[in-house]
């Protein structure tokens, strides 16, 4: 490093002046530029991710019933199965996440429609009899409100749920086999794009609404039921009568 020396006389001081080298101010100069780049990267990769997410996530879990008809007799059993990887895909951006032994709080839930008020007693309107899994009759603090709660088996990244269900009540029935969450309890889940909220749901068969006997609402007394449309009935119910 050169410095200059200069002199000066009648008392005055020596002045000693090192200029900054230019390497040095090079070097500085390179390391500002590859922050300054390093954190557009960040920026830009961020934004990127953002841009390859959907506004929320909504993946959906199948599941079926044996035999597919809209009539039963008391004493008749309905097969349910709940079979699924634990690898879903999101229906709205195609986000693929791995649900690792997750907690769906799946619950079986059914009203009765043929009557006003109607009736959610699902626990009195018929036994369930798992050979897979397990299901826990349930009651809500609100008088004559009760569900089953599904536990589903998880082995080998495949979540199983198989279970009869002996009908012992008259009536007509609306029922769903369906993840519960909340705003309050919502679903949450360390992967891609699950800073967005996480919905899940289920489909019931084919998930088409004739198939699963939508037309039985419009035999219902209460107007929420008779009037509901095919997209508020969805592809997670199904209507059957037992006579």
């Amino acid at each position: 490093m050169m410095c200059f020396k200069a002199e000066q006389h009648n008392g005055r001081r020596t002045v000693l002046s090192c200029p900054a080298p230019f390497f040095s101010l090079f070097a500085s100069y390179i390391m500002l530029r590859f922050i300054t780049l390093a954190a557009a990267s960040l920026l830009f990769t961020a934004s990127c991710k953002d841009k390859n997410c959907p506004d929320h996530l909504q993946y959906q879990v199948p599941y079926t019933t044996f035999p597919i008809r809209d009539t039963f007799q008391i004493g008749d059993t309905i097969w349910m199965e709940m079979v699924f990887s634990d690898t879903l895909t999101d229906l709205r951006g195609g986000i693929q996440n791995t649900f690792s032994d997750f907690d769906f709080r799946i619950e079986l839930q059914c009203d009765r429609i043929d009557i006003n008020p109607p009736q959610a007693e699902a626990v009195s309107f018929m036994d369930l009899f798992p050979t897979v899994g397990e299901a826990l009759p349930r009651g809500l603090s609100s008088p004559g409100v009760s569900y089953f709660e599904i536990l589903l088996d998880y082995k080998e990244h495949k979540y199983v749920f198989r279970s009869a269900v002996v009908l012992n009540k008259q009536g007509s029935f609306l029922c769903g086999l369906n993840p519960s969450s909340s705003r309050i309890n919502p679903f949450e889940l360390d992967g891609n794009c699950t800073h967005l909220p996480l919905k899940i749901n289920s489909k019931v068969n084919s998930g088409d609404p004739i198939a699963n006997n939508y037309h039985l609402l419009k035999y219902s007394p209460v107007d929420a039921y008779r009037n509901m449309t095919m997209e508020g009935f969805g592809q997670n119910t199904f209507c059957f009568v037992v006579r």
